[in-house]
């Protein structure tokens, strides 16, 4: 007979959300079968503590133990970020023609940029391509720090075969 899954969530404050790029308390749901490995069933961010625990009941979780071992939802967090970062940088994608007839891009040669979303960490850093009459997102990421973006930069670079041609700047360029 094969016992019940048990749920577990795990808490941490001051932990990065990268869609607003505010550090807020993290919550992650798993769960944990005979000797298997953990399944994240769902995570959420929030503000406030108490937050996270309703939407983990709202989504349906009412039965679970909260795991208070910081290394293992930090696992989980890392875990979750690695496969977001991978995702930002495999996804491609062409921008709206218009944008490339409109500033700053109409202005700017063809080639290769990195483009910051804000002056100030942490930042999303966008890798565009522009060609004559296209725009490409060729790869995206959350930076932390100017080593992040460093690292970011190298990588383009690097996928890309160039050399020091890529050009930096905020949205505006």
């Amino acid at each position: 007979m094969a016992s019940a899954p048990r749920y577990y969530l795990g808490l941490i404050p001051e932990m990065l959300n990268p869609i607003p790029l505010t550090y807020e308390w993290f919550g992650v749901l798993w769960l944990e079968e005979a000797n298997r490995f953990p399944v994240i069933v769902g995570y959420w961010f929030s503000k406030e503590r108490s937050d996270i625990i309703q939407k983990a009941e709202r989504a349906g979780y009412a039965n679970w133990t909260e795991m208070s071992e910081h290394y293992v939802i930090m696992n989980m967090y890392r875990s979750i970020r690695n496969k977001q970062k991978e995702q930002d940088w495999e996804k491609r994608s062409r921008l709206s023609i218009r944008m490339n007839f409109t500033a700053p891009w109409k202005n700017v040669p063809s080639g290769l940029y990195v483009v910051k979303s804000r002056e100030t960490f942490p930042l999303h850093a966008s890798a565009i391509c522009k060609k004559r009459f296209f725009l490409w997102l060729e790869h995206a990421a959350v930076c932390e720090s100017e080593q992040e973006l460093q690292a970011f930069i190298r990588r383009v670079q690097r996928e890309h075969h160039l050399g020091k041609t890529i050009k930096t700047g905020s949205p505006t360029l």
